[in-house]
């Protein structure tokens, strides 16, 4: 049997391996059956020989097993392999040690020192062939104590500062606690949860009761999560930041058993009797006949069912989210600039979230088109762009979809026709006014509100009084990043591991043991079902997702509709479109891209490519601005052009009235006469310019005598301006 070089390289020592839990039938390798995980201490591939010693029982001698059937038994995926988490003293230089842990060490490892130093004869022979009974004579130890150190030391990758840990049965053996009472009421199915109610549980639901009772307080599981986070911990320990940056969190928090905890059940009852037996209801029967068919009709129970692999159908939505934020450029969270926009996207079949967009913008294409870039590009570069510390491999799943459920007002438009016409996708609409359409990512909202709602003090309640006395708005500290960040950490915890509730599985998920998280059935699906995601550049899908416009081609230029901006292309000159003329003095039109935020280019949709055109210098005011700046740039000028109008048009009638006094008075003080000849008029012309150059010249001499003769010693003259012999030529003209 030829080996696989990948396998063979992760069969190293100190890699542990064990039973699949997919395997339905034990496992053997030769006469061993391989009903725990087990540590190799050993490998001689020349004698093909592998030696593992077992890890969740009493530790027993190492096992001698064939490496090729260790390996056949990988590679049909019977057993898995897996590293070892080790403790981290383990890892420390014994010098490192405390006392107690160092004399320990030193002791035990100079006991098995002999049989470390000749390891590989020790493991080849078994029981009973005088390795360890030298050991025993010699030191006077027990058998077991023998036994015990060397099993231990192999346990712990055979490191010395392993040593210092339990050994022998302790090292496995968890004592029982002996239980004096039991859970009133009949066995819990599964596994036993909850506990017999003391005082001090009593007085822990007090306080959850508080945190329920006020008013627009959290949801009865989020306070039962709390209260068990709070006071039924078993350990709580602050994660390294290595630790914290791959899980997101901040503690590590070990619960205590189930059976020593109270349930669910026993806090939701006990809460109810609080309340006289009836729960206080937040939303109740709908009185409009559409959001009451929305939301309490029922349902044939069969939507989605035409949906069978991830990437086949993305569901989008926005929702104003109800916290109040504070601008990020204010470090004293003063700068109040209201409630977000949230965009999720979400896939229908495996129901992870794809894509995220937050803004303060009002809904758009422009905004739509962001989310859906955000969805199908590489998360870890759009984490660098944001700035955050996380990690994409936790959120690998991009791509666009075959189907893309949207609202109609975003994409039912000229300006959205890129990715209906361009990308290789299908939108089908909502129907207006039914979020039903839609229940996954509305259900999403709903439940990410909840971590919100009775834990921020900006978030806006449906309290009248809190409304009106902006009670969230005053206490609003969170800018547009940190809510990002905390969207992307749920995200994160949604996608690896949330459990679905009542998510559908099929029967060969259940065949292949898939468990209802987001994550898992994606990687069912990509492997079981794919061909529905397609794999778009982001280059290409960003160009793919700008919005589409109309230009008309002129002489002058290119004019785009709807936007009212001159704009310049070599490409339309060169090619001699700018000269075409259609009939009916009609104008050519072309297609084009533009990105809203800029309209200083655009891209020219043609055959051979996009063709870049730039602002023409007559709408050069606008250079830098977005499209929706030059609208209120464009309305602000005009309504200062009518004002400044109306206050020209009575300077105007003055005019007017100035030139019509002018003529009337010239008409009288004219006086009758012949029309001259041409020769004549030209003579009268000469004598008119006569006044011109004789005021041309007096101001010529003037500027001389004031700038240039002071400066001059000895000037060649000093006469006055006025005695210049110059004047002596004008009045021979007039002679």
């Amino acid at each position: 049997m030829s080996l696989n070089p990948k396998r063979s390289a992760e069969l190293k020592l100190n890699s542990g391996f064990g039973p699949s839990e997919e395997a339905l039938l034990p496992v053997y390798i030769g006469e061993y059956e391989i009903s725990e995980d087990y540590l190799i201490v050993f490998v001689d591939l020349s004698i093909n020989v592998l030696c593992a010693i077992n890890l969740d029982s009493t530790a027993r001698f190492p096992i001698k097993l064939n490496y090729k059937e260790v390996l056949a038994q990988l590679e049909t995926e019977q057993i898995l392999l897996f590293e070892m988490d080790w403790p981290k003293e383990a890892l420390q230089d014994i010098d490192s040690q405390p006392e107690w842990r160092r004399e320990k060490c030193i002791a035990r490892y100079a006991l098995i020192g002999p049989l470390v130093d000749d390891l590989e004869n020790v493991l080849r022979n078994d029981y009973g062939q005088g390795c360890f009974q030298s050991i025993i004579k010699e030191t006077g130890k027990s058998k077991q104590t023998v036994y015990d150190c060397f099993y231990a030391f192999l346990r712990m990758g055979r490191r010395k500062s392993g040593l210092s840990f339990p050994i022998g049965k302790n090292s496995n053996h968890i004592p029982k606690q002996r239980k004096q009472y039991v859970k009133p009421g009949r066995p819990s199915r599964g596994i036993a949860r909850g506990k017999l109610l003391n005082e001090r549980d009593f007085d822990i639901f007090k306080k959850g009761l508080r945190w329920y009772g006020q008013r627009n307080g959290p949801s009865i599981l989020y306070v039962y999560n709390k209260i068990l986070r709070k006071h039924y911990h078993k350990s709580r320990v602050k994660n390294d930041f290595l630790t914290a940056e791959k899980t997101g969190e901040r503690f590590k928090v070990v619960l205590l058993p189930p059976d020593e905890i109270p349930s669910y059940n026993q806090f939701y009852y006990w809460l109810v009797k609080q309340f006289g037996g009836n729960l206080p209801k937040r939303d109740k029967s709908r009185q409009n006949a559409i959001e009451n068919k929305k939301d309490n009709a029922g349902r044939t129970g069969n939507a989605y069912m035409h949906v069978i692999g991830p990437g086949q159908v993305f569901e989008l939505d926005e929702t104003p989210f109800t916290e109040e934020l504070v601008s990020v450029f204010d470090p004293s969270r003063s700068t109040k600039i209201g409630k977000g926009t949230l965009y999720f996207i979400i896939d229908v079949f495996t129901k992870l979230i794809v894509g995220l967009f937050i803004t303060t913008e009002n809904p758009s294409y422009n905004t739509v088109k962001q989310a859906i870039f955000n969805a199908g590009r590489d998360k870890q570069g759009w984490f660098d762009e944001l700035g955050f510390n996380f990690n994409a491999k936790y959120w690998p799943q991009s791509g666009v979809p075959t189907i893309i459920f949207v609202d109609k007002a975003e994409f039912h438009n000229k300006v959205s026709e890129g990715p209906i016409a361009d990308l290789p996708v299908v939108l089908k609409f909502s129907r207006s006014g039914r979020g039903d359409d839609k229940p996954n990512i509305e259900q999403l909202f709903h439940i990410f509100l909840r971590y919100f709602m009775g834990v921020s003090q900006g978030n806006q309640t449906k309290s009248q009084q809190d409304i009106a006395r902006q009670v969230a708005r005053k206490n609003a500290c969170l800018t547009i990043p940190e809510l990002y960040q905390i969207a992307i950490v749920y995200v994160l915890y949604h996608n690896n591991n949330r459990k679905l509730p009542k998510y559908p599985l099929e029967r060969e998920m259940v065949r292949d043991k898939v468990p209802a998280i987001p994550v898992k059935l994606w990687e069912w699906g990509m492997k079981n079902r794919p061909g529905y995601l397609i794999n778009v550049p982001e280059d290409e899908l960003y160009m793919k997702l700008l919005a589409k416009g109309e230009m008309t081609v002129h002489k002058y230029g290119l004019f785009l509709k709807d936007k009212g901006l001159l704009y310049n292309c070599d490409w339309t000159l060169a090619s001699g479109i700018q000269e075409r003329k259609l009939k009916n003095q009609r104008c050519l039109t072309l297609a084009c891209r533009y990105n809203a935020e800029l309209v200083d280019i655009i891209l020219i949709c043609t055959d051979d490519g996009l063709k870049l055109a730039t602002l023409d210098h007559k709408d050069n005011r606008f250079a830098g601005l977005s499209f929706a700046q030059v609208a209120q740039q464009k309305d602000k000028e005009f309504k200062e052009d009518a004002l400044a109008a109306e206050e020209e048009i009575q300077y105007l009638l003055g005019v007017d009235e100035f030139i019509e006094q002018k003529l009337l008075q010239a008409n009288k003080e004219k006086v009758s006469g012949s029309v001259p000849n041409i020769s004549k008029i030209k003579d009268n012309r000469k004598f008119e310019a006569l006044l011109n150059r004789h005021q041309d010249m007096h101001r010529f001499l003037q500027v001389t005598q004031q700038q240039v003769l002071p400066q001059i010693k000895n000037p060649p003259y000093d006469q006055d301006v006025s005695e210049h012999k110059g004047y002596a030529e004008f009045d021979e003209d007039d002679e």
